[in-house]
């Protein structure tokens, strides 16, 4: 059986074979990437317990978190999501197949439809996401203590805001 190399392993190649690119800021992104790998290949294994795929799990989560009553249009949900209009429609055809959203009309834009949380889609995506956050605590309380898990999320805000200004 093959092992996959750790963060450490491909860190220590860069120091070992390609010097002129080992700094800090490149070690550290090998670690963030490895850390998000990870964290999604362990929500992708919670998801499959709820029939979600991590698009249809975005979608419901989306909503969730929107003001009630959940409603958005598809350009609303578009913007917080990493998926074409064609894929978005795609799967906005199959939750609603599945009872966990609704869709109406727009009042103000009849060529829109409103996306509606469905009460089923409200208590699937409320189960799923407090699955996935107990599997990601459980895995980040090992790493971190509570003072330390502070201080990482004060640091990588202030990166994300970074990027998210430009």
């Amino acid at each position: 059986i093959l092992k996959n190399y750790t963060g450490k392993d491909i860190v220590g190649q860069i120091k070992a074979h390609w010097s002129e690119v080992s700094t800090p800021a490149h070690e550290t992104a090998i670690y963030l990437y490895r850390v998000r790998d990870m964290s999604f290949v362990r929500s992708c294994e919670t998801l499959k317990n709820f029939d979600l795929s991590v698009s249809e799990f975005d979608i419901l989560a989306t909503l969730r978190r929107s003001p009630k009553p959940y409603i958005l249009t598809p350009s609303e949900l578009q913007r917080s999501l990493l998926i074409t209009s064609g894929g978005l429609t795609k799967l906005l055809y199959q939750l609603e197949e599945d009872g966990l959203i609704s869709r109406s009309m727009h009042a103000k834009d009849k060529r829109s439809k409103l996306v509606h949380l469905s009460t089923q889609g409200k208590q699937k995506v409320e189960l799923a996401m407090a699955a996935i956050q107990q599997t990601l605590k459980s895995w980040i309380n090992e790493a971190f203590s509570e003072q330390e898990l502070e201080q990482l999320q004060y640091l990588l805000s202030k990166a994300a805001a970074v990027h998210e200004r430009e």
